[in-house]
């Protein structure tokens, strides 16, 4: 890719962060303000449902800037991104990033593996 297009694309995701932190930190500096107000005052709980609302709002907003945590970040530019590159790679008969990684791990394994160890010394 060109380094342009992935500076462009960088900028973007980290844009994208930080509103998704300034978002963050205004629902946690108001809600613990309005917290305060009604604990001084012996009020009821009544802006729990609006920020219950917001919450839902803020974890749409994370999951539209991270994805889902543990999914490495299906639907999200970055696994769309991965996932052209993978289709692009497998159109030109390349081998893909991960099976390259997956091969240098084998290579590793079998240096350490002649190392003066048989595999009758494992049980």
């Amino acid at each position: 890719m060109d380094s342009h297009y992935k500076y462009e694309e960088a900028k973007k995701r980290v844009k994208k962060k930080k509103g998704f932190y300034s978002h963050l930190a205004s629902y946690l500096v108001i809600n613990t303000v309005f917290f305060f107000v009604v604990l001084m005052n012996s009020g009821t709980f009544g802006w729990l449902i609006p920020a219950s609302f917001w919450g839902i709002g803020l974890a749409m907003h994370y999951l539209g800037v991270f994805g889902f945590p543990g999914s490495g970040g299906v639907g999200g530019s970055d696994w769309e991104a991965r996932e052209i590159q993978k289709e692009m790679d497998k159109m030109e008969g390349r081998i893909p990033d991960e099976k390259l990684d997956d091969e240098l791990e084998l290579k590793e394994i079998e240096k350490e593996k002649r190392g003066g160890w048989s595999d009758t010394d494992f049980v």
